[in-house]
Order: structure tokens, then C-alpha cells, then sequence
């Protein structure tokens, strides 16, 4: 008898001894890097920005899309071929969220007459076709749609505690298109083509809600410390939001808003998860770090943070590092290197 209790005691030990180093390893903190948007910038390639990363300890890479600037063409080369080989570049797993530079925009003249659509359903191919982030040490994530196919892009995985969940929400209005000004502009579009483009947003916004709120419940249900979503649309733009601003943006998200039901439905998730909550994007090429969310009663929603990383002729990144067992879960170090002019006049 003495026996058998003392192998239960062993075994009870042991169990506590994995559970304890399981526990470890999930608190540990880590750092995390948020490149630069347009990493191919009028034909300069941003890889002093790649050589910094590798430089630390980074143990994951965030890329919230816009592979090139809005006023050059949608090449294969660029979008595709070329940002495979910008990614393979970094020593840490990529998780990448689509931009509008690289398809939403390409029907415009500048861009080429590129058919949006094809565009999307090329970068589906090439980069969402296995369950793996990009990069030459890829991790695992869960996609929402058939690899390669629709929807294939919204991600999720979770390191460190932490809900990392890339969303397909792009800049020029989610590819909204509600008036002829949207649908004209710096383009040839047919009424046709707009007609079609509206078609995907009512499809891929159902999609995008469905997948933030199933982000939520892993971390309520899983009892995270963090959930990081990776977006590439400034939902804000182009209201500032001191001085009265983020009430006439709230009085903005209307029928013809192509971020409303993201933005709604954040809040809602928001306000009803007990850990910390950022907000990752880009689209306006211009760094902060602010608190931009608010409860019903005007008082600021402490657990929400956003961060827009660095872009257009800025080759610097943002170092975030992530801490599990601290109150605030996320902070950030902008690091900063040459600017684009800077380097080509070298």
C-alpha cells in the first residue's frame, strides 16, 4: 500500500512538475515585430528593415499588407514573387494580412487596369495555401477558409497566451464602393466592375465578423491574456479623434461605412474580455500608439490599444514587446532607421 501511494505521490509530482513548466513557458514575454507598410516603395526595397529585425530576438513577424505604393502596378513581381522572397528573408515566422495596395486599388490607371478580383484570388494562391505563416520557418495557424481559396487569408494562432488573429479589412473603404466618385476614380471601371466589388465586401465582411467574434471566444475560453488583431485599414480615417472627433467618427459608421460592422462588433468583444486587446494596422504611413475606444458613458475602455505601424518612405519597424503576466500584456518601441531618401541619395 505504502507502495501505491508513493507512485501516486510521484506521479502527482510530476503531473504538477509539466503543468507548472507548461505554465512557464506560456507566461514567458516575447517580442514581436510589426514591419513597415509598402516594403517595395517606388521600386526601393526595404531590406535594412529585414537586416534590423534579424538583428534581435524576435520571435514572430507582423505584416499588415500594402506591399507597394498606391500609385504602381500590381505586378506579379512585386506582390507576389517579390514579397515571397522579402519574408523569406526574416528568421521569425511572418502572419500577413492583406492591403489594399496589393489588390483592392490595382484597377486604377496607375496601377495597371488590373482586375481587382484576379488579384485577390492570385495572393489567395500564393500566399494562404497552407496552414503555416509565411516566412522559412513557418508556424502553424488556423484558416477560415479552404487553403488558397476564399478567405483563406483571416488567420488566427496563439503564442504565449496570446490570440494573434490577421483579418482581411482593407483601406479604401473595406472595397465598398457607394458612390461613382469610389468607383471612377483614377480608374476605368464599368458600373459593373464596382457592382462586383461591393458584391465581395457584403461576402467577406459576413466572413470577417464571424471570424473576429470566434477570436474572442478561443481567448475567453481558453482564458488568454491578449488578443492582437493584425489589419491593414485605418478604420478611423480620416477623423481626428481629440476634440470631439471620435464622436462625429462614431456618427460616420453608417450603411455606406465598409469598416461599421468590424468596428461594432470589436467594441463588443472588447468590453466583454477581461484581458488586453490591441489593435493592429496601418494605411495612413504614420506611427502612434493611442487608446482610440470608449464605453457608452464617454469613459475611456482602459483594455483596448491601437497601434499604426510606420509606412510609405519610413524603412522603420516596431518593436512590441508582449508580457503576459503584466497589466497592460502589450507595449512599444518604435525602432527607428533610415528614411527611403535618406538611403537612395547614399
Amino acid at each position: 500500500m505504502k507502495k501505491i501511494c508513493s507512485q501516486i505521490v510521484l506521479l502527482s509530482i510530476l503531473v504538477l512538475s509539466v503543468v507548472s513548466s507548461c505554465a512557464a513557458v506560456l507566461s514567458k514575454s516575447f517580442d514581436v515585430a510589426i514591419l513597415p507598410n509598402e516594403p517595395f516603395q517606388k521600386g526601393f526595397q526595404k531590406s535594412i528593415t529585414v537586416d534590423s529585425i534579424n538583428e534581435q530576438n524576435i520571435q514572430l513577424t507582423l505584416f499588415n499588407g500594402d506591399t507597394k505604393d498606391g500609385g504602381s502596378r500590381c505586378a506579379d513581381s512585386i506582390i507576389g514573387e517579390g514579397l515571397v522572397s522579402y519574408l523569406n528573408g526574416l528568421n521569425s515566422p511572418t502572419l500577413y494580412s492583406l492591403g489594399d495596395n496589393e489588390w483592392t486599388d490595382c484597377h486604377r490607371i496607375s496601377n495597371g487596369n488590373y482586375d481587382p478580383l484576379e488579384r485577390l484570388s492570385l495572393l489567395r494562391k500564393i500566399f494562404f495555401n497552407k496552414a503555416t505563416t509565411q516566412g522559412v520557418k513557418p508556424m502553424s495557424v488556423k484558416r477560415q477558409g479552404e487553403l488558397g481559396e476564399k478567405f483563406s487569408e483571416n488567420s488566427q494562432l496563439v503564442y504565449g497566451d496570446v490570440m494573434f488573429t490577421a483579418l482581411h479589412i482593407v483601406g479604401s473603404n473595406n472595397n465598398l464602393v457607394v458612390t461613382e466618385k469610389q468607383c471612377k476614380k483614377k480608374s476605368n471601371r464599368a458600373q459593373k466592375d464596382c457592382n462586383a466589388a461591393t458584391t465581395e465586401y457584403k461576402e467577406r465582411n459576413r466572413r470577417d465578423v464571424e471570424w473576429l467574434k470566434d477570436s474572442f471566444k478561443i481567448a475567453r475560453d481558453e482564458n488568454l491574456a491578449g488578443v492582437a488583431l493584425l489589419i491593414q485599414a485605418d478604420i478611423y480615417f480620416p477623423f481626428e479623434l481629440s476634440d470631439g472627433g471620435y464622436d462625429d467618427f462614431l456618427k460616420s459608421l453608417d450603411e455606406k461605412n465598409g469598416f461599421t460592422d468590424f468596428f461594432n462588433t470589436l467594441v463588443n468583444e472588447t468590453h466583454n474580455f477581461k484581458g488586453q486587446v490591441v489593435l493592429i494596422h496601418g494605411d495612413s504611413h504614420y506611427f502612434k500608439v493611442d487608446k482610440p475606444m470608449f464605453e457608452k458613458n464617454g469613459t475611456l475602455t482602459p483594455n483596448f490599444t491601437r497601434v499604426q505601424t510606420f509606412g510609405s518612405n519610413e524603412t522603420s519597424w516596431v518593436k512590441m514587446h508582449v508580457n503576459p503576466q503584466s497589466n497592460n500584456v502589450f507595449s512599444f518601441q518604435p525602432i527607428i532607421l533610415p528614411n527611403v531618401r535618406e538611403l537612395q541619395q547614399k
